[in-house]
């Protein structure tokens, strides 16, 4: 409910580039520059997050760090609108990045590799429940009511808050570490630091290394597809086109996402992830031809089921491989790596379309695409012939 709930509510996000290139006045340069330095805050935002969710209480932790980031949103909602806008947007984006690891850690440490993901699956469900309702709404408030837009979000994660403080309880694990040696498994708790015990599973690093291309081509979706929108129906019918997009994403999650896990789940989450990124390639690389809303519907419908594939598939790899003493760490780990994509994106194709036209982003996001699916597809692969190796041995 507490997803469902601060998704709903999730306003801003999905108009962050219109906002700042329509309202505020950037170029599409310096619209990408932002974006990358807002996505650049999960750095630090997830290391400091990660260090406090494995040291201190982590349902507190998750709380406080959610409550910053509707503060700063409120503030926004009763200023006028000027370049402290976005300076409050990055603080944001800062409590919001520290907090998510919280919230990865609290779902791994409720699960365990039976049901882990059909975890993270009902979560990412429950957020696409609201998120299929919010940006159709925020789409029609942005022009003439865009101070309710961030007072909305900000009320909204706040009532989130308050749910998960009083029904969900502390979930960090108790354990001896002198008993967690005897434990052959990737889970076992381990002494030292994240950067220690991450060199004894270099399979993460890895799988975090392919998936910064793939957090690359992804990135595009909230860059490029509004500006893509704006430029094909015009600065009064683009953003309502794109929120309808948006919409369509989370409908088509909470329709779909049901059938593609209770098929895909006999599959390696690695090989989910290779497969997702095939329908990435698909999805965004046919909007080079498209001109049309219903043809960009069904461009939306194909690369939705990418992201439901990856989204509930990645966060499951991740906790399968870590120990339990730096499962927060290690999501921020991971998090630094791959949204490092997120980040190079905007400011990359920002650029970019400084003297190309936006179309050809999406060729260059079908080769991206495509690279790492047969690359991802390789190394679960290699993963599969060297534990059935060892298992024999």
């Amino acid at each position: 409910m507490s997803r469902i709930i601060n998704s709903m509510g999730a306003f801003v996000g999905p108009l962050i580039t219109l906002l700042l290139t329509d309202k505020i006045g950037l170029s599409t340069g310096e619209a990408g520059f932002f974006v990358t330095i807002s996505t650049s805050m999960f750095v630090p935002a997830s290391m400091i997050g990660g260090y406090l969710s494995d040291r201190f209480n982590r349902k507190n932790t998750l709380c406080i760090l959610t409550l910053m980031q509707a503060l700063c949103f409120l503030v926004c909602g009763f200023i006028e609108l000027s370049m402290i806008v976005p300076v409050l947007l990055l603080m944001a984006s800062f409590f919001s990045g520290a907090a998510q690891t919280s919230s990865a850690a609290m779902t791994a440490d409720l699960s365990d590799k039976n049901n882990r993901q059909g975890a993270f699956s009902l979560l990412y469900l429950g957020g696409n429940i609201g998120f299929s309702i919010g940006p159709l709404i925020a789409g029609f408030l942005y022009r003439n009511y865009l101070p309710l837009l961030f007072i909305g979000d900000a009320l909204t994660t706040i009532l989130a808050v308050i749910i998960i403080f009083i029904n969900v309880p502390e979930t960090k694990p108790q354990y001896v570490i002198d008993e967690e040696i005897l434990v052959d498994d990737f889970e076992r708790a381990e002494e030292g630091s994240a950067i220690q015990a991450l060199l004894k599973r270099p399979q993460i690093l890895v799988f975090g290394i392919i998936s910064i291309l793939i957090s690359f081509s992804y990135s595009q979706v909230h860059f490029s597809l509004p500006l893509y929108s704006n430029a094909i129906f015009g600065f009064n019918d683009g953003p309502r086109i794109f929120g309808a997009l948006m919409s369509t994403n989370g409908i088509v999650v909470v329709i779909m996402t049901i059938f593609i896990i209770g098929y895909t789940k006999k599959f390696d989450a690695s090989f989910n992830v290779a497969l997702s990124a095939i329908f990435w390639a698909v999805g965004l690389g046919m909007l080079y031809y498209v001109k049309s809303f219903k043809m960009m519907i069904i461009s939306t419908i194909i690369w939705t089921i990418g992201e439901i594939l990856h989204a509930t598939n990645v966060g499951v790899y991740i906790a399968n491989n870590s120990p339990k003493s730096h499962r927060a760490r290690f999501n921020s780990l991971y998090g630094i790596i791959s949204g490092s994509g997120q980040a190079m994106g905007p400011v990359i194709v920002g650029k970019y379309l400084l003297n190309n036209p936006i179309k050809n982003v999406w060729v260059i996001t079908f080769f991206i695409a495509l690279g790492c699916g047969i690359i991802m597809y390789g190394f679960n692969a290699y993963e599969n012939r060297k534990y059935k190796k060892i298992k024999i041995e």
